[in-house]
């Protein structure tokens, strides 16, 4: 049975030997599948099997080693809205050529195991571009598994290293390309997302220079409860500049309020829940933020790669102080 998300062995007092797989295809797929990652527990008699990542609603698994072999098919959810794509980034429609990733975003939770099948590259002729992507086991998705990241090969972007001498480049300046996420991904409901969703990608110039906060142009607040801006002058990676970036006061605590991304990512906004108070504030930036190349303060990627950063150099927070004008 099934209950918690759990696998319940029933009448089984010991879970040596049990292994679980998805019984799907023929009884010689099924046997040699390597088994679903998690831990058995005993308890009141029975074997219980808690997998490490969610089970795939609709899905029918198979516990080896039990007997004739016990099948249970997790039930799907009822109700609700259908599993959907909801953001795709960079946002901007055109990035620089060695662009480093894409994050896909669903409003619900999604399986692992697919992502590779249905994601893809192509070129302005339609063809499918070639394994574009470094496929990790893996995949790298959020915890609640709406948001997963998707790596361009570094060595397809990397100059002089092998896989870009063998397969070129995945992104060449002036070109277009499409990424596209498959309408038939199976969700968690077992049903296929619906139809095809395309992102169209202009390619631009590679950007190899570190961030640069003499670069940045800063827009203080008007107002009691006026917007701060920054502006970066180049894509930075959003989930990066979500949790990076933070407003202190004169106390040195951060400001309560609202921050939003602008301007396809090329510019991030401060709103403050109550009105600013008088005195220097501060920009702070973690030493993790990074554009859409991968590119740090200080840190160009190409380094952080090939020769690592200097040892002498230590990454630091940049902090950059302005006055909000009130008195």
């Amino acid at each position: 049975t099934v209950a918690d998300g759990k696998i319940i062995v029933s009448g089984v007092s010991s879970s040596k030997g049990l292994r679980v797989v998805v019984a799907d295809g023929t009884e010689a797929e099924i046997t040699a599948r390597p088994p679903v990652s998690g831990e058995w527990t005993t308890t009141a008699g029975n074997a219980v099997f808690a997998s490490k990542y969610p089970l795939n609603p609709g899905t029918k698994y198979r516990v080896l080693g039990a007997g004739d072999g016990l099948e249970v098919r997790v039930p799907r959810p009822q109700g609700g809205k259908p599993t959907a794509v909801t953001h795709i980034y960079p946002t901007a429609a055109e990035l620089p050529e060695n662009v480093l990733r894409f994050y896909i975003e669903f409003n619900r939770p999604m399986p692992r195991g697919e992502v590779y099948k249905h994601v893809r590259i192509e070129n302005e002729k339609g063809q499918r571009i070639e394994l574009p992507f470094l496929e990790i086991d893996d995949e790298l998705w959020n915890p609640d598994q709406t948001r997963i990241t998707l790596l361009i090969d570094p060595g397809r972007i990397k100059h002089e290293v092998k896989p870009r001498i063998d397969l070129g480049p995945v992104f060449v300046r002036g070109r277009k390309y499409t990424l596209v996420v498959s309408g038939q991904w199976p969700t968690l409901d077992g049903d296929p997302l619906g139809d095809d969703v395309r992102k169209s990608i202009t390619v631009g110039p590679p950007v190899a220079e570190a961030l640069d906060p003499k670069d940045w142009k800063i827009s203080p607040p008007t107002g009691d409860r006026g917007t701060f801006r920054v502006s970066f002058g180049r894509p930075v990676d959003h989930p990066v500049m979500t949790r990076s970036l933070s407003v202190l006061g004169p106390d040195g605590k951060p400001v309560a309020g609202t921050a939003e991304s602008a301007d396809e990512d090329r510019a991030w906004t401060f709103t403050p829940t109550s009105r600013w108070a008088a005195g220097t504030h501060t920009l702070h930036a973690d030493p993790v933020l990074e554009d859409v190349c991968g590119n740090r303060v200080g840190q160009p990627f190409e380094v952080d790669l090939l020769r690592g950063p200097r040892k002498d150099v230590k990454p630091a927070p940049v902090d950059i102080r302005f006055d909000t004008g009130q008195r």
